[in-house]
């Protein structure tokens, strides 16, 4: 019955419009998780495969090499499951079943033709050897996704066929593994298997219906999910998993940080001095899988898939727009990072605060407060707390109360934030400056304001009556170092505005307790 929805979703769509047309519609939003014909499967393959024409001429060339190419590369790259311990649930003899004749000798050269330009596949010095790399990509499977224990964790099959993926990757590309690849490639395995169906089922004279079931053949469930972690992996591996680059991006991520949100970049790099790639890292490598869970995940993927395609059709680049993502998601959170010392800011930027169905129960923030921030030395007093992260919307996110006193949690509209994302994407420096900023106050509620004296200021766009707030938009909280005077004149001035900024942070702390005081 799944099998035959998934069918009839998939031949309405392509007798509606042409396969190339479909991707344009995920970002616009007319076909989305919403939609009564929507395919995950369906999108992703186009944009991978480059699957062109309406259902009764779908082009399916590229798909087709990509499937021999796999089969030629398990020949090559066998996995050596008879390495394994006997007693092993992997263990099995292997069962050569490929034909080594001249013919396929010639079909393996043109494989290689294929593969030989990839910009991993210079050969490297091996780290670990097959029989260790096996071992530890069946230990990082075995683990996989706890969340939906029924692909992975419950499913030998399905972790046998992630682990035969993985591996020949591995071989490919250089013997060049890194921790945390097998959650991109899980992802892939997911929204491919949902949807996959047995061919046999579906054979009708209908050549559409022939075609469509040649799309979602479950046989190729391996082939598939390899070929698009592979095009995938081509830029990710390229721009975040060497440490140079990953440097570099960085880098990059803290100019635009800089453009958009002055005052959110001075409050991370020179106040709380947290360096941006230690954190990055973490969101840049797993395409935050980890911050904003499974299931906005595959919504986000959506989304990144389809402009990828846009921007680029012969290229799979899920990283285009993953800076402004990311700032944006900070921008959520920021009236919370303005009133957290080091500690705090980190285990919320480690920890992002997001409401996922998949987590049956959230932790309570354990947050360690240092109580002599302005001196920060071994007889410093900590304390622990619950914080409870409150955020005014601007309808891309909403808040959850918990049970429990629990943490609140954000509810994303990741069309609308996708949306902002593209926008931001598109402009110069300088309108980053200007309609960027305009963009990131909506997200944050607070305003960005830097005055003649290029004092930096981040006030609640709404104005507030109360004595307290008066006295809030008073306090002044960065301020640049002046040029013009001596080296004294300098360093009084510097002082006072630490003093002014711990101040301030203060305050906001205080209005923060008796918000939350007048709450209950």
């Amino acid at each position: 019955m799944k099998e035959s929805n998934t069918f009839e979703r998939i031949r309405h769509v392509l007798q509606r419009c042409r396969a190339e047309q479909v991707p344009q519609l995920a970002l616009l939003g007319s076909y989305s998780r919403q939609s009564a014909d929507y395919s995950r499967s369906l999108l992703w393959k186009i944009v991978a495969f480059q699957i062109t024409g309406h259902l009764e001429d779908l082009n399916l060339r590229m798909l087709r090499e990509c499937r021999k190419d796999y089969d030629i590369l398990r020949s090559e790259f066998m996995v050596p499951w008879n390495e394994l311990a006997k007693d092993h649930e992997f263990y099995c003899d292997l069962n050569v079943e490929y034909d080594l004749s001249d013919s396929f000798g010639k079909k393996l050269k043109v494989s290689r033709m294929r593969i030989e330009h990839h910009p991993l596949s210079t050969p490297k010095t091996p780290k670990m050897t097959d029989i260790q790399t096996l071992e530890s990509l069946i230990a990082d499977v075995d683990r996989l996704f706890p969340q939906i224990p029924e692909y992975f964790i419950e499913n030998k099959e399905n972790r046998r066929q992630l682990i035969e993926v993985l591996y020949i990757w591995w071989k490919l590309n250089g013997n060049q593994y890194s921790q945390g690849l097998h959650e991109i490639a899980g992802v892939i395995f997911v929204a491919l298997k949902t949807e996959s169906i047995s061919k046999t089922n579906f054979q009708n004279s209908d050549r559409g219906s022939t075609l469509v079931a040649e799309l979602m053949d479950s046989t190729y469930l391996r082939h598939d999910v390899f070929s698009m972690f592979h095009k995938m992996t081509e830029s990710l591996v390229d721009l975040y998993y060497d440490e140079t680059s990953l440097l570099q991006e960085s880098i990059k991520f803290d100019l635009k940080l800089r453009l958009v949100d002055k005052y959110q970049y001075h409050l991370l790099k020179n106040k709380l001095r947290i360096d941006s790639s230690i954190w990055l890292i973490r969101y840049f490598r797993l395409l935050l899988i980890r911050e904003i869970g499974l299931e906005y995940s595959f919504d986000l993927w959506d989304k990144l898939v389809a402009f990828s395609y846009t921007q680029h059709p012969d290229k799979l680049d899920l990283s285009l727009l993953l800076p402004y993502i990311i700032i944006l998601l900070l921008s959520l959170i920021k009236s919370h990072l303005m009133i957290s010392d080091y500690g705090e800011a980190l285990y919320l930027l480690l920890h992002y605060p997001i409401e996922d169905r998949h987590k049956s129960q959230l932790p309570s923030s354990a947050i360690l407060v240092n109580e002599d921030a302005g001196s920060p030395t071994e007889e410093s007093t900590f304390t622990y707390i619950q914080e409870n992260h409150q955020s005014k919307n601007s309808g891309s996110f909403d808040i959850v109360s918990t049970n429990n006193n629990e943490q609140e949690l954000l509810q994303l509209d990741i069309l609308q934030i996708t949306k902002d994302a593209i926008t931001l994407y598109h402009m110069s420096d300088q309108e980053l400056c200007d309609i960027g900023a305009q963009i990131i106050e909506l997200y944050s509620g607070l305003s960005n304001e830097e005055n003649k004296e290029g004092v930096l200021s981040a006030n609640p766009i709404r104005k507030q009556s109360s004595p307290l707030g008066d006295m809030l938009r008073r306090s002044t909280s960065w301020t640049k170092k002046s040029s013009s005077s001596g080296k004294n004149k300098n360093n009084t001035s510097h002082c006072n505005q630490r003093k002014d900024f711990d101040r301030t942070r203060l305050e906001l702390r205080l209005r923060n307790k008796v918000s939350q005081a007048l709450k209950k």
